[in-house]
């Protein structure tokens, strides 16, 4: 009776969902529960359907599936699939009533598949903002002298070596050079030809704005200490070297008349970072520019100077600008403090700046 009933059922469901439409094979010849084919891809139901315990109508229900479930076909006998469901359960279903699915398959007990890491992208230079020397950055970007690395970012606080800076230097003060002539050649005995640096080396060495250290090497990985990095700077954009005591005091003094040294500067040895580098090379060339377009980018710090005096004495001058404090050689004067200057004159500091007083007629 539960064969008849189920028989009878069956037919029911195969008629209404349209399996009279095409040729059946009836349980005589496909009725098994071992698969003619194998098979291996999933499937999602496209309505609610009967999982049967034989791959024939005449077949024991197992459960019904829910629309939209999703299974894992093992194997095919003439238009039946063989399949496990999430939970375990393995039967037969109608292939009208599955499609082929892209959904992922999730066992009971098992993991679920990890969702795909999304791609990150990030905008160029994303690392500067709100960086002290932010605007010395984007201009040097800007301006194609410096460019970030490929995930986007620029790393201010990195340190630059020797060959990084001398690339860079050449590159912005002699942009029409013929670099590449100079890549054959073993300039100094640590700079072996063909290199990447070597046309910049070979070149800087040409013009006269490096010489190298006594043993005759130049050491381009080595990152570079404030005092060289000056030099090569200020002689790679037109100043003359000249070698005083010690013998960066002159640089120095030159940088300093023209305000160009980055104010976090408090160490003739401290090793440049590449947002210093960027701020040095700013300032340079907006001074090269014009007076107003050098004021217009140091604003509210023009009267504030880096010294050969305020980094001997190891002074900070970036951290007295937010108090408006002053230098008078390597002093400090708080804002509003005066002191004589000769007999006949007191200056007082004002948020910076010295305002000089004539006492006598």
């Amino acid at each position: 009776m539960k064969k008849l009933l189920m028989l009878m059922v069956s037919f029911t469901v195969i008629a209404s969902s349209g399996f009279f439409g095409k040729s059946v094979v009836l349980a005589t010849d496909v009725c098994s529960d071992t698969p003619q084919e194998s098979a291996d891809f999933y499937v999602e139901t496209s309505q609610a359907s009967w999982l049967m315990s034989q791959s024939c109508v005449d077949s024991d229900v197992i459960v019904t599936m829910p629309q939209g479930s999703v299974m894992h076909v093992i194997g095919k006998t003439e238009g039946w699939h063989k399949l496990v469901t999430e939970d375990g359960q393995t039967g037969w279903m109608w292939e009208d009533f599955v499609t082929s699915t892209s959904k992922t398959f999730n066992p009971v007990g098992s993991e679920p598949e990890p969702e795909p890491e999304p791609e990150v992208t990030y905008d160029p230079m994303y690392d500067i903002y709100d960086h002290k020397y932010e605007d010395a950055m984007w201009y040097v970007y800007d301006n194609g002298i410096v460019q970030g690395y490929e995930d986007g970012s620029y790393k201010p606080e990195q340190k630059i070596n020797r060959a990084e800076l001398l690339k860079i230097i050449v590159e912005a003060a002699y942009d029409e050079a013929d670099f590449e002539g100079y890549a054959g050649q073993s300039c100094f005995s640590d700079v072996p030809a063909n290199e990447w640096y070597t046309p910049y080396v070979c070149f800087a060495k040409d013009e006269g704005i490096v010489e190298g250290y006594e043993d005759g090497t130049f050491r381009p990985a080595q990152e570079i200490i404030f005092v060289e990095a000056l030099k090569i700077t200020t002689v790679g954009f037109g100043n003359e070297y000249t070698k005083g005591t010690p013998w960066y005091k002159d640089t120095v003094d030159y940088a300093a008349d023209m305000n160009v040294i980055p104010l976090d500067i408090d160490s003739f040895s401290e090793k440049l970072t590449r947002g210093q580098m960027a701020e040095l090379i700013t300032r340079i060339l907006k001074y090269q520019e014009s007076e107003t377009a050098f004021e217009d980018y140091v604003a509210d710090s023009m009267y504030y100077v880096v010294t050969f005096d305020t980094i001997d004495a190891g002074l900070d001058v970036a951290s007295l600008v937010e108090t408006g404090a002053c230098i008078s050689g390597s002093t400090v004067y708080d804002d509003g403090e005066s002191y004589d200057q000769d007999e006949c004159t007191v200056c007082t500091c004002d948020n910076g700046n010295w305002l000089c007083t004539g006492l006598c007629m």
